[in-house]
């Protein structure tokens, strides 16, 4: 009896050591990529595929598919039946809690497959059919799985009946390992299968070419590369008008009313956010019912005549915020050229005056000059406002540069950090544009709603006051409230932070987890941005204003932020860079999340929100192992 323990215990050591044999983990490190974190995080060959390819998915499932087979092999020559019942055991919980790896592995059912096929091959063959069919009607590699394994036990019984009790346990214990699929699956939130969305390839791009959208919309200022780059085809990206692929429908899961709308162009998540007819109804407080011919929001307004203090105003960048702020800007009395690369869509703009692409439905004033002629629209200027997204910023300042006059103001709208330098847009300024004087204008303010004459209350910030209370004269209006700042540092630090935090907002929205959760994400983040924002020297009563608290409640509550439809896309389902592109416009937070999380750690302090919404990013951590880290995270003061 000794002897036979001993002989089964060997059995069970070998078999275990072979199931940790992980194919998953090890095809995951040739191609740099740590498979327990991409995708599902689960080291088996359903995840390869979503997250490496086929091919690489293909070698995992014969690996995982053979040391089942051989491990019960070795434990039946030397042990017999009970021998290869004890090798099926072990080299199940060898896969699934492998020590060489940390007691983290797969879910088994491929080498499970493999050891079935040794212990009695007819059983086996038949579970796999009924995988087979199952995955084939459903699309999902979990149901197969688990109709196999609900089968399994029957089969046994048919074919082998002398191991019943053991296929019983068996396949109890590997419908466990899938608890998690079934509540998705419960909740139809289990993901389709998908093949490859990251190859060696895409790893080996440079950061910045592998985290640029695959496609550009409009090539205004919103997506140009550089204010004086050649032209490129534009290329819209809508839901409405490039319908979903049967992939991202599957990443979406079977939610017919989400797909149906999101086909429609009914979907208030990726929506364009002034044309869709169902932001209405998803937020009737946010939202701008579009009208049914184009309106005029200054119908029966009265333009000052300013004489000489009218201003000669150049704003760089046709996008939405730039097209609303040239608007605005001749309403207030003053002379204003709006520049963009695109000479087609900038006459096209002076024809409809409407930019169709941004802002449709809005009839623009006739007074706006248009050019794509970079050193026409600066020359001259005593303001440039510069409206193009932050990783750009560089480029198109420095374009600038050589047509600036002497003592010009430069306003600046965008919101973010430049990745690499992880400088703040005026220390970029300060380099690209020295002779300038710089201002930051910040605060809640959704251009769709600004170029509709809605009220908004901004800050304009600058270390010089009577250039900030010059550009506090010539922005403001009676319906859009201006106040100074000096405060540069907690300014730029609230605006790039905000950006991260919608996106998370909108991840958990997607998620469905609540206002609740909503709520406590943005409080939380006041303190993330508030640490940062201090620990680099800025005030702290900052936070607390519009260009902290203020901004951050706009661009996290309504889907006409950009960052928040990304992040609802994520929620939902889709890969982050597929989320990116259906937003169809820069998301700045995107770009901007690494960047802070790097500054971070240069300043040593801690922003747990920020740094699971950029793992996110990066395909590091999927959105519901980003829940339970936050979640489970040690016990404190919430002021401390």
């Amino acid at each position: 009896m000794t002897g036979d323990m001993t002989q089964l215990l060997i059995i069970g050591a070998i078999a275990y050591a072979i199931g940790n044999i992980s194919p998953s983990i090890i095809i995951g490190k040739i191609y740099g990529v740590d498979i327990r974190k991409e995708g599902s995080g689960n080291a088996g060959t359903t995840n390869t595929i979503r997250v490496i390819g086929l091919t690489a998915g293909l070698i995992c499932l014969f690996i995982d598919v053979l040391k089942g087979f051989v491990a019960v092999t070795i434990g039946y020559n030397m042990g017999g039946v009970t021998g290869s019942m004890v090798a099926f055991a072990c080299v199940i919980l060898g896969h699934c809690f492998p020590v060489v790896w940390g007691f983290k592995g797969g879910k088994g059912v491929a080498s499970a497959f493999g050891a079935a096929l040794a212990l009695n091959w007819p059983s086996a063959i038949a579970a796999f059919v009924v995988a087979f069919v199952l995955l084939i009607i459903t699309r999902r590699m979990s149901v197969g799985s688990i109709g196999a394994l609900i089968a399994y036990p029957a089969l046994v019984w048919y074919y082998y009946p002398e191991c019943l009790y053991f296929a019983i346990g068996a396949a109890a214990f590997l419908v466990l390992m899938h608890i998690s699929n079934i509540i998705r699956l419960s909740k139809g939130e289990e993901k389709a299968l998908s093949f490859g969305q990251r190859t060696l390839r895409d790893r080996k791009k440079p950061a910045e070419e592998t985290m640029r959208p695959a496609a550009a919309a409009e090539p205004e200022a919103e997506t140009e590369a550089a204010a004086n780059a050649e032209e490129a085809p534009a290329a819209e990206i809508s839901v409405a008008d490039d319908p979903l692929t049967e992939e991202e429908i599957e990443k979406l899961g079977e939610n017919a009313l989400t797909v149906g709308d999101m086909e429609s162009g009914e979907s208030p998540v990726a929506a364009d956010a002034t044309q869709e007819p169902s932001l209405v109804g998803a937020q009737t407080q946010e939202a701008i019912r579009p009208q049914p011919e184009p309106i005029d929001y200054y119908t029966g307004h009265e333009i000052p005549d300013l004489g000489d203090q009218a201003c000669s105003i150049a704003v760089i960048g046709n996008g939405s915020f730039g097209t609303a702020m040239a608007n605005l800007l001749v309403y207030n009395g003053h002379d204003v050229t709006l520049y963009g690369r695109n000479s087609k869509a900038m006459e096209l703009m002076k024809e409809r005056r409407m930019n169709d692409h941004y802002l449709p439905y809005v009839i623009l004033i006739d007074r706006i000059k248009y050019t794509s002629d970079l050193k026409e629209a600066v020359t001259g200027k005593s303001i440039v406002v510069f409206a193009v997204p932050t990783q750009q910023f560089r480029s198109v300042s420095e374009a600038c540069s050589d047509y600036l006059e002497e003592g010009v103001i430069a306003v600046n709208l965008a919101k973010g950090i430049e990745q690499k330098t992880l400088k703040r847009l005026s220390e970029i300024a300060a380099e690209t544009i020295p002779g300038a004087t710089y201002v930051a204008l910040s605060g809640p303010s959704h251009a769709e709603e600004i170029v509709r004459n809605f009220p908004a209350g901004v800050v304009v910030c600058s270390k010089n006051k009577a250039a900030a209370e010059h550009i506090q004269d010539v922005f403001m209006s009676d319906k859009f409230r201006i106040y100074t700042q000096e405060d540069m540092v907690g300014v730029e630090i609230a605006g790039a932070v905000k950006n991260v935090i919608a996106i998370t907002t909108g991840i958990s929205d997607g998620m469905k987890l609540g206002s609740n959760a909503r709520a406590a994400l943005m409080t939380r983040a006041i303190h993330e941005i508030k640490r940062l924002g201090t620990a680099a020297g800025a005030n702290p009563d900052t936070f607390s204003g519009l260009s902290g608290i203020g901004d951050l409640i706009v661009t996290c509550s309504t889907n006409l932020s950009r960052n928040r439809r990304c992040g609802l896309l994520i929620g939902l389902g889709l890969e982050p860079e597929d989320a990116v592109k259906r937003v169809g416009s820069v998301v700045e937070g995107y770009y901007t999340a690494e960047a802070v999380c790097e500054m971070a750690e240069q300043y040593d302090v801690e922003m747990p929100i920020c740094n699971v919404t950029n793992r996110i990013l990066k395909g590091e951590l999927e959105p519901e192992k980003a829940l339970g880290q936050l979640m489970s995270r040690s016990k404190k003061d919430e002021l401390a």
